[in-house]
């Protein structure tokens, strides 16, 4: 079969219609669903979809491949591309009309729910041992890309306070190279929403291979990179958009609560780090001359 090339955006519901005649009766079914449901479908997972049309996980994948993807999140990419200019592409329920007021609130709204959404999903049990790896690595390497390369760094500013041994890495090839010199006696915290970016799979992937534990933050429990992980947190969003904005706020709570369960641990150690830091804050002639 000739594979189309995705590389183009062209109309993905155009593909899916040429190539409907050559798809097995189960991958019609994903097809005839997305057609009729191509707006619902850029809120869908992979999940969701196969529950909708009656097949398995691994009908829509063997779809998304017969169609010429490599896989659920291109194709998705694709159809959202592909789809008219609409209001919601830059924020979920925000249309065109709404005043100024009314988008911060719808803004806001989306970031509660984020919030609400991440907490109804942590587990505790995961949450203790997470703590558990940290404090119990030697080193500790942190990354993320793109978007996500704010969130590690972040995080390396957070863990530092406490004194913890911590790397982060926002460029792919150090990031390759930091994880070859890792042991099991080391850790890696990967960040990424989507779980499916190439850089941050190959160097968590490399990592697991010498023996090292590995925290997922991630939105996606059925991507690829939670293969690799020991501990996978989840940063839910019901966002569209590849590129989301209230999953970060979700990430960011979730940094944010193992810094606190973190110090928590050991307050008097944390109180004297603290101290330490900003004796030396308090010390610099560019703090003093603000005075």
């Amino acid at each position: 079969m000739n594979m189309p090339n995705t590389s183009s955006n062209s109309d993905v519901l155009s593909k899916a219609r040429g190539f409907y005649a050559s798809l097995s009766s189960s991958e019609k079914k994903v097809a005839d669903f997305i057609l009729k449901q191509y707006q619902e479908t850029i809120r869908m997972t992979l999940a969701d979809v196969a529950q909708e049309s009656g097949v398995s996980d691994a009908t829509v994948l063997r779809f998304c491949r017969s169609i010429g993807y490599r896989g659920w999140l291109e194709f998705k990419i694709d159809l959202t591309q592909s789809l008219p200019n609409l209001p919601e592409q830059i924020l979920d329920e925000v249309v065109e009309g709404d005043s100024p007021g009314t988008i911060a609130k719808k803004v806001f709204n989306c970031s509660i729910q984020a919030l609400t959404d991440t907490i109804a999903v942590l587990d505790e049990t995961n949450f203790k041992q997470a703590l558990d790896l940290i404090n119990n690595a030697k080193k500790i390497l942190l990354i993320g890309v793109g978007t996500s390369g704010p969130m590690a760094n972040e995080m390396h500013n957070r863990f530092l306070r406490l004194g913890l041994n911590c790397h982060v890495q926002t460029d792919s090839y150090i990031q390759v190279m930091e994880s070859a010199l890792l042991t099991s006696k080391d850790l890696v915290i990967t960040i990424s929403q989507t779980g499916e970016s190439e850089d941050p799979l190959r160097t968590t992937a490399l990592a697991k291979s010498n023996g090292c534990a590995v925290i997922v933050i991630t939105g996606n429990t059925a991507s690829k990179l939670t293969d690799y992980a020991d501990i996978v947190l989840l940063s839910v969003s019901r966002e569209t958009r590849m590129e989301t904005i209230a999953s970060r706020i979700a990430q960011y709570a979730i940094i944010h609560a193992l810094y606190v369960g973190l110090a928590m641990q050991d307050i008097p150690r944390t109180l004297n780090k603290e101290k330490k830091i900003w004796e030396a804050m308090m010390n610099m002639p560019s703090f003093q001359n603000s005075k």
